[in-house]
């Protein structure tokens, strides 16, 4: 129920931004705050493919195993993948519908914050399920050094 209901809202929040054929001053609000909560899904959607990625990879046994390398490889691809897909859905589907002059100025500079808010939450995140789950297979993200 909880899946279909997010997958409902993401999509009502995707029409409804890509419907829209120029957006004028007084629709920016609206567009800024869909611009914070697609944030906050693209930062669920590629912690979340990060999580099952890093839970798929097996164990390795020996002295030397590669399996943590591999998780903290693919957690890092996703921080870099998570903002750049962001940015460039911002840059190619949602700027080009906003209409040049104060529109354009009170919503330019929203995107790359939202940018910048995925990338640090992503690490945040990443870092402190890391750090709860240091005996499990995401504790290899950031890895604690015990002697």
């Amino acid at each position: 129920m909880k899946k279909s209901l997010l997958l409902l809202s993401a999509f009502s929040l995707l029409s409804t931004v890509s419907s829209a054929q120029s957006v004028s001053l007084r629709d920016v609000p609206a567009l800024i705050t869909s611009t914070y909560i697609f944030a906050i899904i693209f930062l669920a959607v590629f912690l979340l493919l990060a999580i099952i990625i890093s839970n798929m990879i097996a164990y390795e046994g020996g002295t030397n195993p590669k399996d943590p390398g591999k998780r903290k490889m693919w957690f890092w691809i996703f921080a870099i993948l998570g903002p750049i897909s962001f940015y460039l859905y911002n840059f190619l589907a949602v700027i080009p519908s906003v209409r040049k002059g104060p529109a354009m100025d009170s919503f330019s500079m929203h995107p790359s914050i939202a940018t910048v808010i995925v990338l640090v939450s992503y690490i945040v995140i990443g870092f402190i399920l890391a750090k709860t789950m240091k005996r499990g297979k995401l504790g290899n993200w950031f890895p604690s050094k015990e002697k």
